[in-house]
């Protein structure tokens, strides 16, 4: 039912192995739905609902989340400074995240 959010934590995963799930040392991401549904949390969440991922790699955050949904306009936010280096990887995360999202046949109204 969610493939392609699957398919996007599995890529992470094998590219940023290395501790995994610690948005301080490694790569952390949480993923919801329309709904407030949670990936991994919620029973429910539908990836066709997508509505905003949380990026934290190595201390610095940032967003991507469906703004306009009838458009499918997103938006990317941060409030963190970001070291060169440290940017470079958040964009190849970003590029992950954003190959995935583009197969998801959004639902464009609720």
């Amino acid at each position: 039912m969610n493939e392609n959010i699957e398919a996007m934590l599995e890529e992470l995963k094998e590219k940023y192995p290395d501790n995994w799930e610690d948005p301080i040392r490694g790569l952390d991401v949480s993923v919801y739905d329309t709904t407030n549904a949670g990936y991994d949390v919620d029973d429910d969440f539908v990836e066709e609902l997508f509505y905003i991922i949380w990026i934290n790699y190595k201390g610095c955050s940032l967003g991507i989340s469906r703004e306009d949904l009838s458009h499918n306009y997103f938006d990317i936010d941060t409030d963190t400074y970001i070291e060169l280096e440290d940017l470079v990887e958040l964009t190849q995360i970003m590029t992950i995240v954003a190959k995935h999202l583009s197969k998801i046949d959004f639902k464009t109204h609720l």
